[in-house]
């Protein structure tokens, strides 16, 4: 892919995600700052997942067939992509909030993973996609359960090889140890998360 079709491949994520509606927050800087997170559990049901590469891990693991579409659509394999999508998602924002200052005040975040899309090297050869997550994330007062201030209407996208050669240099590039499609866009989602909360009201 040249440099003008990578350009206008970021400029397209940077603009998608630029016109997401995102609810503000509703505390305060200096109540932000005061929060100190305990937990993060990662809700999957009813979440909208297309991750081709877990359904073939999946698959592989278990020496089944790659290519019989009803082997990845039993109880089992949906609950070890989603299992596996809660965890990748769980990682990607204790990574995030590492780095950030604790406070004195216990909250946990219990987040509702909405959409996982995460286009197939078919997929994006033909008609082009990149990855893309979007989740909701509750802040909680840990100690009372009362629900301080709601994160939604965002997502975290990130570039992904385009056309033949794109997925070709994409294939080889997290081959060689760059981020695979899931991580791109749970650490873009964690980071925007990490931002929202810096930013206050």
């Amino acid at each position: 892919m040249g440099r003008w079709s990578w350009a206008l491949a970021v400029l397209a994520s940077l603009c998608v995600a630029a016109c997401n509606t995102v609810a503000p927050n509703r505390l305060s800087l200096a109540d932000t700052a005061q929060l100190r997170f305990t937990g993060i559990e990662v809700r999957t049901a009813g979440a909208a997942i297309n991750w081709t590469a877990a359904e073939d891990d999946y698959l592989r693991r278990r020496n089944l067939s790659l290519t019989d579409p009803a082997l990845v659509r039993t109880p089992e394999a949906q609950g070890h992509i989603r299992d596996l999508a809660a965890r990748r998602l769980k990682a990607a924002l204790e990574r995030a909030l590492a780095s950030r200052p604790e406070g004195a005040r216990p909250a946990r975040l219990v987040v509702t993973l909405v959409k996982a899309d995460m286009p197939s090297a078919a997929q994006r050869i033909i008609v082009g996609g990149h990855p893309t997550i979007r989740a909701n994330i509750e802040v909680i007062d840990a100690r009372t359960g009362a629900v301080l201030t709601s994160y939604s209407g965002d997502q975290g996208m990130q570039v992904a090889g385009q056309g033949v050669l794109g997925v070709v240099v994409d294939g080889a590039l997290t081959a060689g140890g760059m981020d695979d499609q899931f991580d791109r866009a749970a650490n873009d989602f964690a980071r925007r998360f990490k931002n929202w909360l810096a930013a206050g009201v």
